[in-house]
């Protein structure tokens, strides 16, 4: 079969090869116990999960659309196990981390930290406010922290930013300094925010998770 000629063939060669990278990448960067730690967990969460041959036939007939929300929600049940395992950070523990990186001028990792901190709060807001919301990925918190102002939404983009700089090592101090404040302050505007019962309300209609 000469795969030029089959634009099915074609595709699924690219997404695979695409997959290949992306794991040669993230093995770069985690090291290869880690990456294999993730691969058994998913492969794990995959083997229990009910619609598993569903998956499968709509990924052979390569209808993406279709296997995208089987995917999420497989990697969901897969979340919400694994949310509340090992050390329980808090925002203010992880604006610690960050400082002390800042200190020893390992940039990249202090920016991971606030990213993080940003994260942890974001939770922290919908659980403290009994929030019936579950976020499982970066476009959710993206999004949720939208919903809430456009101003906590536009500050939220700097921890985005933080995040990708652990990627690319591109923040240098006067940025995560900069952006170690506006941490700070993220996380207090939140523990402020009024939430009416009607934009709770709101909030809980909308799905974070595509």
């Amino acid at each position: 079969m000469n795969w030029r000629h089959d634009p099915r063939l074609q595709k699924s060669l690219e997404k695979a090869t695409l997959e290949s990278l992306f794991k040669k990448y993230f093995q770069s960067i985690y090291g290869n116990d880690e990456v294999q730690e993730m691969e058994n967990a998913l492969r794990n969460a995959l083997n229990k999960y009910e619609k598993k041959d569903t998956l499968f036939q709509k990924l052979m007939e390569i209808q993406e659309n279709e296997a995208e929300p089987l995917m999420q929600e497989c990697l969901n049940s897969l979340c919400e196990k694994t949310m509340n395992r090992g050390q329980d950070h808090t925002p203010e523990s992880m604006l610690t981390l960050s400082k002390l990186f800042i200190k020893i001028a390992d940039f990249r990792l202090a920016c991971e930290a606030l990213w993080c901190s940003a994260s942890i709060a974001v939770q922290e807001f919908i659980t403290t406010r009994q929030l019936k919301v579950k976020l499982h990925s970066h476009n959710g918190k993206r999004d949720f922290v939208r919903a809430l102002s456009r101003e906590i939404g536009n500050q939220f983009a700097v921890f985005e930013a933080c995040h990708s700089s652990f990627y690319t090592n591109s923040h240098n101090a006067r940025d995560v300094n900069a952006a170690f404040v506006e941490a700070n302050d993220f996380v207090q505007q939140l523990r402020a925010y009024h939430l009416t019962d009607e934009k709770k309300k709101e909030l809980e209609k909308d799905n974070f998770n595509y």
